[in-house]
């Protein structure tokens, strides 16, 4: 019996021993799994799109949901326009014009701050931060108001005060969309990115589905367009891992090592954030003819020039291809600025062998960046821009015709944010000295 009692309390013991070890494990696990950056900015990114979420479906007041006419006409582009840039025209929400006018504001300052005149790069970084804000109100405001005065209001309410009212909260639902997007850049993952890809995956399907509905389009079409896709997503993603590498020296280094130094310049630097910008910067005449349109119902010449450049009318197509293919290149020398890498290089010491450091080194990487941004544009306008002469034949064919370049923006979004995420990783495996 003090055997067998003995034993008993051994098997106690060790099993005992066994559960705390494997708790302690378990607990060391999660405990390491949940200190991971990575699942801290995931957490916190998964936070802010719930609140993007919710607020998209707060409904501008005094407004009849049940009336759909403002959508009618050009309007109806602005629906899935708006979409890609984080708004909601569907439920007419306070985020309904989205980071639209933000967007607009960067390229409009990329675009002046080319000029020498302006002289718009002087000042401190807060004092340019401040001037984006004052371009930015200055587009919003007019989005906003010509989105408000083709807005059903309820009767029994005065249309002046409600038109104030939901402007402010229009203008008021940008601005705290980009402060959104400034708190996920510092604490979450992805930046303005997430809320873009929030708002694509949510009401960009409804659309397509409506669009395949009234063209009535066959199984055996959507299964083919579904293969063209996949296609798509291939193409893209071989585009967008495709690098040019260029060997880098740094004085006085000499090991092994040497060989493997390298300056990567990818075959398409814009990448597919052209596409969105487009769509982003041609709403933008859109508003504002629908807003002169309002305010001089009665002027023939702005009537004719409204109509040709409705989406879907030559001119627009045209328009569109046009500058998807120059903010291709613009773009690319936002993301490879020559002048900035040929002084980064030269304050660490590093030079292309048989090419002189500064002014050498800064023409020859921007002739390599325009070589390869023509690439890349004349990439974007086959995918993105070559369907959209379909739009010429029909025009409901538009939102079909914007897939491509959906898949275009969607893919650079993907690998963005795994960029990041691997950034992150990385800098995890790094551990302190002391």
């Amino acid at each position: 019996m003090p055997q067998f009692y003995v034993f008993r309390e051994l098997k106690k013991y060790i099993f005992l021993n066994f559960l705390m070890f494997i708790y302690g494990m378990e607990g060391i696990v999660l405990k390491n799994y949940f200190s991971s950056i990575v699942i801290k900015k995931g957490f916190i990114t998964l936070f802010l799109i719930f609140i993007y979420v919710v607020c998209s479906r707060l409904t501008l007041p005094f407004i009849d949901l049940n009336s759909r006419d403002f959508l009618g006409g050009s309007t109806a582009y602005l629906a899935f326009s708006t979409a890609i840039t984080g708004g909601n025209l569907r439920s007419l929400s306070i985020l309904s014009v989205g980071l639209s006018p933000w967007m607009s504001s960067m390229i409009l300052w990329q675009m002046f701050s080319l000029s020498k005149r302006l002289n718009l790069a002087s000042g401190s970084a807060e004092i340019q931060d401040r001037r984006k804000m004052s371009l930015t109100l200055i587009i919003a405001l007019i989005q906003s108001l010509a989105l408000a005065v083709n807005l059903p209001i309820k009767d029994n309410y005065n249309s002046f005060l409600v038109l104030i009212l939901n402007t402010l909260l229009l203008i008021a639902g940008t601005f705290f969309l980009i402060w959104l997007s400034d708190i996920n850049s510092t604490m979450g993952i992805g930046g303005y990115l997430a809320i873009l890809l929030t708002s694509m995956v949510l009401y960009l399907p409804q659309d397509i589905m409506e669009s395949i509905q009234k063209l009535g389009i066959s199984m055996w079409i959507i299964t083919l367009l579904g293969i063209m896709g996949i296609v798509f997503a291939y193409l893209i993603a071989i585009f967008y891992r495709a690098r040019y590498r260029i060997p880098v020296n740094k004085i006085g280094l000499q090991s092994r090592f040497k060989r493997y130094s390298y300056f990567e310049i990818m075959l398409n630097p814009a990448g597919g954030m052209p596409y969105m910008y487009v769509m982003s910067f041609l709403s933008v005449p859109a508003y504002l003819f629908i807003l002169l349109g309002f305010i001089f119902p009665n002027h023939s010449g702005l009537a004719a020039l409204s109509k040709e450049f409705m989406v879907g009318k030559p001119l627009w197509v045209y328009v569109y291809i046009s500058v998807l293919f120059l903010f291709s290149i613009i773009f690319a020398f936002v993301t490879m600025n020559g002048e900035e890498i040929a002084d980064r290089m030269k304050k660490s010491g590093e030079y292309i062998y048989g090419i002189y450091p500064g002014e050498d080194t800064s023409r020859f990487i921007n002739r390599l960046v325009l070589r390869f941004s023509v690439i890349g544009g004349l990439f974007n306008v086959i995918m993105a821009g070559g369907p959209m002469l379909f739009v010429l034949y029909d025009e409901k064919l538009l939102r079909l015709a914007m897939i491509p370049g959906l898949f275009l923006m969607f893919g650079g979004m993907i690998f963005t944010i795994r960029d990041e995420v691997k950034a992150l990783r990385l800098n995890e495996t790094y551990k302190p000295l002391i």
